[in-house]
């Protein structure tokens, strides 16, 4: 963790800031009972790509760790039709790498990041000469 004042206040902040719509759900789908389940109800569950209606998505990059053996990644779901599963997300099977491009200049983006090193930058600049070229 840190030991920045600061950073903690931000932390304690944004985690009281997530009480408030988990509570406001928590009393949605207590209002609406187990009739309204799932939601959105209009939506015809066959047509879900279930092969992920119950998998848990990992996204660390440190694989399960303890997040393997909770209620709400492992075992039946509270529907009664499924199971939970850990899910380690990744690319998908041939996605390629996306190419992003320079980020707004309001967003303050550090310009190493969109640049590199010197020598990055003139192979970017190589790059798009090439794909210049290409299109002609």
């Amino acid at each position: 963790m840190t030991d920045d004042p600061g950073m903690k206040k931000m932390l304690a902040f944004n985690i009281a800031r997530d009480t408030m719509p988990q509570q406001q759900w928590l009393a949605v789908l207590e209002e609406l009972g187990p009739s309204a389940l799932p939601i959105p109800n209009s939506f015809p569950q066959s047509k879900e790509n279930q092969d992920y209606s119950y998998k848990f998505f990992i996204t660390t990059t440190d694989g399960i760790g303890n997040q393997a053996n909770q209620p709400w990644t492992s075992g039946p779901t509270p529907d009664g039709l499924g199971q939970f599963e850990p899910f380690i997300a990744g690319p998908l099977e041939g996605a390629e790498e996306p190419t992003l491009g320079f980020g707004r200049p309001d967003t303050f983006g550090q310009s190493e990041q969109a640049l590199g090193t010197a020598a990055g930058f003139v192979s970017k600049g190589k790059d798009i000469l090439d794909k210049v070229k290409d299109s002609f």
